[in-house]
This record gives structure tokens, C-alpha cells and sequence, in this order.
């Protein structure tokens, strides 16, 4: 049970992180945009204006993996996720998930609403003696345990800037060009840089510094180092985020496969879904 309790506990980070990596690593209106504008003065400038561009998403499918620890216990994700803005609803799919050196059987699914986070999650499922496949997470439960206010951090995501990590990155520091490549068969300039937390919040409206400060001060976080890779209109095709903090360091790593495509996303019926008792996320 102690692993078990680890292995939830790195499922709720993981799904923090994975949300905040697919708002901060998708940027775009289309996947098949000619490569016609012209390039930024500077890479600074590229950063910004890729955050820019980012207003313009509405959906988005992309694979991502998520190497880290949280304390003395390490994690590995790996698998595809998707979502869409408004109305906000996100699905991912990890067939890799490790924790603390074990194979999680079955791997895991997620999907986040603007209230709940579901899991499928086998080996949780049955340590609970659960027979329904989902496990619901309330935000309002999940926002207690952590002591930050999650529900209002994915309302304001879905109301405001709809990518406001990538935000974040406007405000960073020492940005350098890095060379050119190709991401999912798209020519990108890679940029990368650190953003210091104190800075990027201040990129950020009002309404949503107090609940990213909260989370990142948290966790220890007081600067992220990234890599962007930019397509020559100005989206965002792959980002890779370092976090480094007191309880978790992660790396994200996220590739974009389709922009502003239609995405199809359901949550689970009641009859398929059992709630998490309070008494298991509190210890988690």
C-alpha cells in the first residue's frame, strides 16, 4: 500500500503537469500552414510572438512524456493526449507509467473536466476493492487536499488565454536560437531560454498569478528552463519544460500532432465512475 500510495500520489502531480504542459506546449491554427512569413528580429521576440499566436487554439492532439521524481519516488509517463478550450475538456492516455520502479499493468487513462479529474487506473481500482473502472476526483476535493485552488485555475484557463503557460515563456531570459530542424514534417527554428517565475507571473492577468504562484511555490519552483521549436508561422510544434523544485523536479516533453482539428471527448457515466473516498486523497 505504501507504493500504491506513492504511485497515487505521482497520478495527481502527473496530471497537474500534464495540463500544464498541454497549455503550454500547443500553439497554432493549422498543421499545414506554408512556410512564408518572415522570422522574428530576435529570438526573445520569437518567443513572444508564438505566445501570441497561441490565442488562436482551440484544440489540439499531441504525445508527451513526463520524466521526474516527487521526493525519493521516481515517475515515467509516456502516451497521447488531446483537448479542447471551450468547452474545456482534456483526455490522455499513457500506455507507459511507471512509479518507483514498478510497471503500472495497464498503464493509465485520464480525463479532466472543468469540475472533476477521472482516472482509470487498474491497480488503484482494485486496492480499493472498486468495480467500476473511473475513479472521480472532484477539484473541490482535490483543491483541499493540495491546499490550492484547482477548479479556478481550469476555469480561468477556460475563460481566459486559453494557452497561458505559453505565456509564461514571454518573460524569459537569455533566449537563444538553437539551429532548425523538423517537427512531425514542419521546418522549426528551436529557441530556448529560463524563465524566472517572479517574471513570468507578471506575464500573466491578475486572475491567474495567484493560483500558478500558489502551485509553483508549492512545489519549490522559482525558475523553468525550456526548449521551443517554432514553425515559420509563429506555432509552437514541440516544447520541452525543466522544473526543478523541493519536492518534484519533471521534465515534459510535448510534440504536436494536429492544431484546431476536431476533437471528440466524452466523460464517463456515473454508471462507469466511483468516487475517490476522502479519507485515500487526504493520505495521498
Amino acid at each position: 500500500m505504501s507504493r500504491l500510495a506513492a504511485a497515487g500520489a505521482i497520478v495527481i502531480i502527473a496530471s497537474g503537469a500534464a495540463g500544464c504542459a498541454a497549455a503550454g506546449s500547443s500553439a497554432g491554427k493549422s498543421t499545414t500552414a506554408p512556410a512564408t512569413s518572415a522570422a522574428p528580429q530576435t529570438p526573445l521576440q520569437a518567443i513572444q510572438l508564438a505566445a501570441s499566436t497561441s490565442r488562436d487554439v482551440n484544440s489540439f492532439t499531441a504525445t508527451m512524456s513526463l520524466q521526474g521524481s516527487a521526493g525519493t519516488t521516481s515517475f515515467n509517463l509516456a502516451g497521447t493526449i488531446r483537448e479542447q478550450i471551450h468547452p474545456f475538456l482534456a483526455e490522455a492516455d499513457y500506455g507507459t507509467f511507471t512509479a518507483g520502479g514498478q510497471t503500472i499493468p495497464g498503464g493509465m487513462g485520464e480525463i479532466i473536466s472543468p469540475k472533476s479529474l477521472y482516472m482509470k487506473l487498474g491497480v488503484l481500482s482494485q486496492a480499493l476493492h472498486m468495480t467500476k473502472p473511473w475513479l472521480e476526483i472532484p477539484f473541490s476535493a482535490l483543491s483541499k487536499a493540495a491546499g490550492v485552488n484547482i477548479g479556478s485555475l481550469f476555469s480561468q484557463l477556460q475563460t481566459s488565454n486559453p494557452l497561458d503557460q505559453s505565456q509564461l515563456f514571454a518573460g524569459a531570459e537569455s533566449v537563444r536560437m538553437a539551429g532548425t530542424s523538423v517537427v512531425e514534417g514542419v521546418p522549426v527554428t528551436e529557441y530556448t531560454g529560463t524563465v524566472s517565475m517572479v517574471k513570468a507571473f507578471a506575464k500573466l492577468p491578475a486572475s491567474l498569478r495567484a493560483s500558478f504562484g500558489q502551485a509553483m511555490e508549492k512545489a519549490g519552483i522559482s525558475s523553468v528552463r525550456f526548449s521551443e521549436w517554432v514553425d515559420s508561422q509563429h506555432e509552437i510544434r514541440k516544447v520541452v519544460v525543466s522544473e526543478s523544485g523541493s519536492t518534484i523536479n519533471e521534465t515534459i516533453t510535448t510534440t504536436i500532432t494536429s492544431i484546431n482539428q476536431p476533437v471528440t471527448i466524452q466523460t464517463p457515466p456515473a454508471s462507469q465512475t466511483a468516487t475517490l473516498p476522502a479519507s485515500v486523497l487526504g493520505s495521498l
